[in-house]
This record gives structure tokens, C-alpha cells and sequence, in this order.
């Protein structure tokens, strides 16, 4: 797990809120405190009957209604999660010997309270596992990320 403290706000709430950064991102869930607080959750069921995720790029601009006005919000928290077909290609990428179907998430989760922006990140699997290989690559790639995005961080 790797703990980011974000150091230009205005910029990342910018690239996080209006502009499509992070769209590709499914959001299991999101809440938010303002004058009230409003908890999002962004799981549904296809026609099918499977389990679906909202990305962000849907739910942004409804996040982005939320939380504009004349004071900040008092706090939020963002989970966001790689969709499934990112995580596979990401597996087949690393050279990982992790079927899909275990890795339940590889999730970036981002909390603003107390004036500051937090971000961690996490991988969660289906079996249980001693090899923290693919925690170490997401953390990797989570820090490229950001940075080929210009997104300033330090680590905690």
C-alpha cells in the first residue's frame, strides 16, 4: 500500500473534477460532506444481472454539482478501481502469474478532510497470497501515473 499526501490541491481537485484524468476509473463508492453529505454508490446490475461500476467519467459531473460553491466541502472520499479488462491487460503486462479472476481490485482511493488530500492505494485478491509483487507494480504504476499527469505528491 502506498500513502500519497497531495501537494497542489487546486491542481489535483482541478484534474480530478473537471477534466478527464481519471474518467477511466470505475467507483465502487463516494461520499461527500458539504452543507450535507451524500454517499454514491456507483455499483448496479446490467440487464444480465451482473454486477456493473459507474466510472468516474459518469459520475463526475454529478461529484462536480456537489461540492462547487462559495465554501470547500468539508470533506469527501473517492474510491476508485481499474476495471477489470485494465487489470487483466495490466497483469499480461507485468509478466504476472495472478489469473484475473483473482485480483478483486486494484483500487485508488482518495480522501480530503482537515484541509489535506490523501490518496492510497490498494490491491485487493480473491486467495490469499504472500507475494506482494503485484501490490509493489501497482504502486509503481500509480505513481507514473500521476506524475505523466503532473499531479505533485509526496509519500507518507
Amino acid at each position: 500500500m502506498l500513502g500519497l499526501q497531495i501537494d497542489d490541491q487546486k491542481d489535483f481537485t482541478q484534474k480530478l473534477f473537471r477534466q478527464d484524468v481519471f474518467d477511466n476509473f470505475l467507483v465502487p463508492e463516494a461520499v461527500f460532506a458539504t452543507a450535507f453529505s451524500i454517499a454514491i454508490d456507483g455499483g448496479s446490475l446490467s440487464e444480465e444481472g451482473k454486477p456493473v461500476c459507474a466510472s468516474w467519467g459518469q459520475l463526475r459531473p454529478l461529484a462536480f454539482q456537489i461540492i462547487k460553491g462559495q465554501t470547500l466541502p468539508r470533506g469527501f472520499k473517492i474510491v476508485l478501481r481499474l476495471s477489470p479488462e485494465n487489470a487483466e491487460k495490466t497483469l499480461q503486462s507485468l509478466g504476472l502469474s495472478i489469473a484475473p479472476e483473482e485480483v478483486a481490485g486494484l483500487f485508488f482511493n482518495i480522501l480530503y478532510e482537515e484541509g489535506q488530500i490523501r490518496c492510497t492505494t490498494g490491491v485487493s485478491l480473491t486467495a490469499f497470497s504472500l507475494d506482494r509483487t503485484l501490490e509493489q507494480e501497482w504502486d509503481r504504476m500509480m505513481r507514473r501515473f500521476l506524475r505523466r499527469h503532473q499531479i505533485s505528491f509526496s509519500e507518507f
